[in-house]
């Protein structure tokens, strides 16, 4: 009696135990996982570096900082026509508010006006795709800087400074 006793209790324990774990590891998991916001924010910062890290080059050339090299602007003028349509999709409501983000609430408040310069973006990065295929510098530097201009008229407006 005494032994069954026993092993009723270690079962009891061990089931106890068991249950316990496999609870914390889902709760573990469950607070890892970052939500739908904390994607998108991770999205469009990524889209946004790749922005960036294209625009510059295209910048210090117009600046005369770095030689004018058309196969370079051209390459780069390309990828930000591709990358551009993409930020329609990068700013989700449920970002809205999500840590870690420079974006405005304005950008939900005023979705009409933010969706305007989104689609400016989106033609300006065209325009400085076609004017890098014609390999004319003038061209090119009036694009991009008509493009950096949409940039920061949008980031003024909808992105908060640090």
């Amino acid at each position: 009696m005494k032994f069954q006793r026993q092993r009723k209790m270690v079962a009891m324990v061990s089931f106890a135990l068991t249950t316990l774990a496999l609870l914390s590891v889902v709760a573990v998991q469950s607070a890892s996982r970052p939500s739908k916001g904390e994607l998108a924010v991770e999205y469009r910062q990524s889209l946004y570096t790749v922005m960036s890290v294209n625009f510059g080059p295209l910048g210090a050339m117009a600046e005369g900082v770095m030689p004018f090299n058309a196969a370079e602007a051209q390459k780069r003028a390309d990828r930000m026509a591709f990358l551009a349509p993409m930020f329609k999709e990068a700013f989700p409501a449920d970002s809205n508010g999500v840590a870690r983000t420079a974006a405005r609430s304005e950008i939900w408040a005023a979705a009409a006006e933010f969706d305007k310069d989104q689609q400016a973006l989106i033609e300006k990065t065209a325009l400085l795709a076609v004017a890098a295929k014609t390999n004319d510098f003038a061209k090119v530097k009036y694009a991009i800087q008509e493009t950096g201009e949409t940039c920061k008229s949008c980031h003024y407006k909808f992105k908060e400074t640090r």
